[in-house]
């Protein structure tokens, strides 16, 4: 089972779209896939129309708080192999109680190891900003995607970094920095990856562009596969996953390129670590 987590310290980046797309492309591929909204915001629940975002009851809340198993709130969703566990805003009020817990880092770790059978993948859509249920969408992912819309969000993935780095340290950590939605803005993005490469960060090979169809998914059932197959959107986070399988190790790995991204090495870490 591979955890992959989409992640920033930022709201409006394009985590909860890359989240929704990479669990939809999976599905596709006809793998068993489990995508988690772990943002109490509920995004993707509302876009599923799986919840109100509001109550509790049959959501990560009930998981985490051990009122029901994790298996229990899992809810099969209208695309074929992809099931869901819903979030509602209590989860942020939860994040505050659990801390109260000796290893409350690895609650969800230890919700997904209790399922009877494992998923294929399992796709968190995390919080955006650092709380204690983001350390819990951080502590089992084998890969962390992270996407950048503005040089804002370049800077608060420090905040991001430091608690990785302090959740699991002497780690070679797979991230993925995407940039996301910049293509109309060449000066902004030119901006944005300045930035980047001023603190050591390396972009993905994949680039989010803007596309209108992919900005209406939320409104038409979260996965652009479905919505509109044949747009720009669709393109892009078709070559994402096909990123991400690569970096996963379960794909034949593309050409590679200047803007390939590599590896985090201790070294690199550090690096941005003493810039941030």
């Amino acid at each position: 089972m591979n955890i992959i987590t989409s992640i920033n310290a930022k709201g409006g980046c394009g985590k909860s779209t890359i989240a929704m797309s990479l669990a939809a492309g999976l599905a596709l591929r006809s793998k068993r896939t489990l995508l988690i909204d772990m943002d109490p915001q509920a995004q993707l629940t509302q876009w599923l129309e799986l919840g109100d975002g509001l109550l509790p009851q049959g959501t990560l809340v009930e998981a985490m708080e051990g009122t029901r198993s994790l298996a229990e709130i899992i809810q099969p969703t209208r695309f074929d192999n992809l099931s869901f566990v819903a979030s509602s805003q209590s989860l942020e009020d939860l994040g505050r109680q659990i801390t109260e817990g000796e290893g409350y880092q690895t609650l969800l770790t230890s919700l997904l190891s209790e399922l009877p059978q494992p998923f294929d993948f399992v796709v968190i859509d995390s919080p955006n900003q650092i709380s204690p249920v983001m350390e819990n969408a951080i502590y089992p992912a084998d890969l962390f995607v992270v996407p950048f819309e503005s040089t804002k969000a370049v800077r608060s993935y420090a905040n991001f970094f430091a608690l990785l780095l302090k959740l699991r340290p002497g780690e070679e950590h797979r991230v993925m920095h995407v940039l996301s939605n910049l293509s109309r803005q060449p000066g902004l993005q030119k901006r944005v990856a300045a930035t980047m490469e001023l603190h050591g960060i390396a972009r993905a090979r994949t680039e989010v562009r803007t596309c209108g169809w992919l900005a209406q998914v939320d409104e038409n059932g979260g996965s652009i596969f479905h919505y509109r197959p044949h747009s720009r959107g669709a393109a892009d986070m078709e070559a994402l996953l096909q990123e991400v399988l690569e970096r996963l190790g379960h794909a034949t790995p593309m050409a590679t390129t200047a803007t390939e991204q590599p590896v985090i090495t201790n070294q690199s870490q550090n690096h941005l670590h003493e810039a941030a």
